[in-house]
């Protein structure tokens, strides 16, 4: 089963990225299909709240870089470092590519947009440009040290950042919810890294520790 798994790694890039652009554009039209598409956010039904909650993270720029960074960092979890690295960039730019295409392509088949203007274009350039960097900081997180703490570190701290910069829209009922999420699973998410540089570190330092002067 390893070594069926290690043979597909490259279509991790791929799946990853078509799942979160279709999930993207079909939560933003569910208030569309639910025919509240011209009422108040305050006004809609739970489902409608539901999606606009998750609409709000799914298109928050920190989401997509972390589904750079999480396929960079699965397709690594099994090779050596530089061969990780390669494989991260990899699945980072198929990762943001085909998250892309898919997010304008669900979004031609559900209103008709135009599937190749301007803002595709800029995004599947920025894509190409940011992708394979982030697949790369995802494949580091494996690494020991401090090295791995800071990449595993950069999803959170460019979550909290772009929350308090560019929070949701004040007209959106579930702005505050989405802003006290981020924040809170930031916050985990640094605690746990912290935690797992000094659990490593607390492993590495006996095997590392060699036999006194004495031999005690």
């Amino acid at each position: 089963m390893m070594l069926r798994s290690e043979r597909l790694w490259w279509m991790v890039g791929p799946v990853v990225g078509m799942l979160l652009g279709v999930l993207d554009a079909v939560v933003n039209h569910v208030p569309v299909m639910l025919g509240e598409g011209g009422i108040a956010s305050a006004e809609r039904g739970g489902w409608s709240h539901a999606a606009e909650f998750a609409g709000l993270i799914l298109d928050a720029g920190w989401a997509w870089a972390a589904t750079a960074v999480l396929a960079g960092w699965w397709v690594s979890r099994h090779a050596r470092p530089a061969i990780g690295m390669l494989r991260g960039a990899l699945a980072g730019g198929l990762a943001l590519g085909f998250a892309t295409a898919s997010y304008y392509g669900a979004n031609l088949l559900l209103d008709g947009s135009a599937w190749w203007g301007v803002a595709p274009r800029f995004w599947l350039i920025a894509s190409v440009l940011l992708g394979p960097p982030l697949g790369v900081v995802g494949a580091a997180i494996g690494l020991p040290g401090l090295a791995g703490v800071v990449a595993a570190l950069v999803v959170p701290a460019g979550a909290a950042l772009q929350t308090a910069v560019l929070p949701p829209p004040a007209a959106s009922v579930m702005a505050e919810p989405v802003r006290w999420s981020v924040w809170i699973a930031a916050i985990v998410a640094a605690v746990l890294a912290a935690g797992r540089s000094r659990s490593r570190s607390a492993v590495a330092s006996p095997a590392g520790a060699g036999p006194g002067p004495l031999g005690g």
